[in-house]
């Protein structure tokens, strides 16, 4: 499978959603609308960009790569997308979070 821009733009619009479904899922690490947005993007385009061969490559048993058809690699690229949009979320929310249960001290 080669990388395309039809993937990278699926897994940065499902990044996006991916996102805002995590944050309202984990209501503790909310950061913002905006936030969420550019945190699911950034991820989407990430995973975009960098995971796209990998995420659709599925072999057999005996190594030797199965295909996949054209819907399955469409729901391969949004899957990809919206957990690593989830993910990178999370991982901003832990730690702004973090940062702001710090007291400091005098």
């Amino acid at each position: 499978m080669t990388w395309t821009l039809w993937g990278l733009a699926v897994q940065t619009v499902a990044g996006f959603f991916g996102a805002h479904a995590a944050a309202s899922a984990a209501h503790e690490h909310r950061f913002g609308f905006i936030g969420h947005s550019l945190t699911g993007l950034v991820g989407g385009a990430l995973s975009g960009a960098f995971l796209q061969e990998a995420a659709v490559t599925i072999v057999t048993g005996s190594g030797s790569e199965n295909p996949s058809t054209t819907v399955e690699i469409a729901v391969i690229h949004a899957l990809t997308g919206a957990v690593v949009g989830a993910i990178l979320m999370f991982a901003v929310g832990f730690v702004r979070s973090a940062r702001s249960d710090k007291t400091p001290h005098a």
